[in-house]
This record gives C-alpha cells, structure tokens and sequence, in this order.
C-alpha cells in the first residue's frame, strides 16, 4: 500500500503541472476590457504583464492547494502525507513541458524576437509558459502538504489505544489480583 499510495502522489503531481499549465494559457488568453489596458500602458507593459502573471499563479495555487489536499490527506494516522513524491511529480512534469516548450522555442524563429518579459511572464509563450506558474503550484502543494500533515497529527493512533487498555487493565488488578508474588516456599529455611 506504501508503493500505491507513493505512485499516486507522484502522478497526481503531474496530473496537477499538466492541468495548471493547460489553466494557465487559457486564464492567459481571457483579456481586460481595452480601457482597462490602455490605461495601464497597453497589453504588452510590465505592470499588465505581471499583474496577470500574479495574478494566475495565485489562482493556480490555490488550485494546487485543493488538489494536493485531496491527494495527500492521511486517512489514518499512521499514513505520511508523500509530499515529497507529488513535489518530485509536478518536477518530472515541469521538465517536460521545458523540453516541450524548448522545441517550440526553436522550431518558430520569429519567436525569439519576443521580450524578455514576455517570454518569463506570459503564460502561452515557449519556452517556460509563465515562469511564476511553477512556484505557484510547488506553492500550493507545499501548502497542502502542511495541511496534510497537521490533519495526520490530529487523527487518533490505533497504537495509543491498545496502550491505554493494557494500561488500564493493569492498574484495576491493584491488591486484589488472584497472581501471588510470594511462592508458599519461596522463604529459605533456617540454617542450624
């Protein structure tokens, strides 16, 4: 159950990249009424630019931080939250979609002709498709990850509840137990 519950995590963290990123280029693509732009500096200035890419990496964190909940609650207490592995999930997934947006990058030369902050903070531009998306998910998943964890710590533990019944039964046995520790022979005779 340990390998299933590892594998589950790794994968829904590359589920959760694969989903976020997908998210993120059609937040992208959903515009401001032009009167807001233009009273900003246009589409293409850097406060738009970022206040958008902010603004979606903390949407996608909050979507992280639901789904990696729902991924990582313990049901019993003796189940770690395997943060590590959905972290190590959105990490594969994240480097896939580098590679991905790599050859796209290379594949459309026009493309490098695009600035700078387009191409860190713009989610539907190749190669890293919005540069704050990732700390956003690894953002959230490390949240739920808290989370998880301190569910974990306040769920009962079967181990206490066996020691509190040993316990217990011991301590009624007090004067009136039936075991004798003192044998009817056990006091050596006198030497003469």
């Amino acid at each position: 159950m340990k390998a299933a519950r590892r594998s589950i995590a790794f994968v829904s963290g590359a589920l959760l990249y694969c989903f976020g990123a997908g998210a993120a280029m059609k937040y992208a693509s959903i515009g401001l009424p032009r009167q807001v732009y233009t009273a900003l500096g246009g589409r293409n200035s850097l406060p738009v630019m970022l206040g958008e890419a902010v603004a979606i990496a903390l949407l996608l964190c909050l979507i992280a931080a639901v789904w990696g909940y729902v991924t990582l609650r313990p049901t019993r207490r003796r189940h770690r939250p395997y943060v590590a592995w959905m972290m190590s999930g959105v990490g594969v997934a994240w480097a896939g979609w580098l590679i991905s947006g790599a050859f796209s990058f290379a594949l459309k030369p026009r493309a490098y002709s695009a600035p700078l902050q387009t191409m860190l903070l713009s989610s539907s531009a190749a190669p890293l498709f919005g540069a704050l998306n990732i700390f956003g998910i690894v953002a959230g998943v490390w949240l739920a990850g808290r989370w998880a964890k301190k569910r974990q710590l306040g769920l009962p533990s079967t181990r206490s509840r066996r020691r509190q019944g040993g316990e217990a039964s011991s301590a009624d046995a007090g004067a009136d137990s039936t075991v004798s520790t003192v044998a009817p022979h056990s006091v050596s005779p006198p030497v003469h």
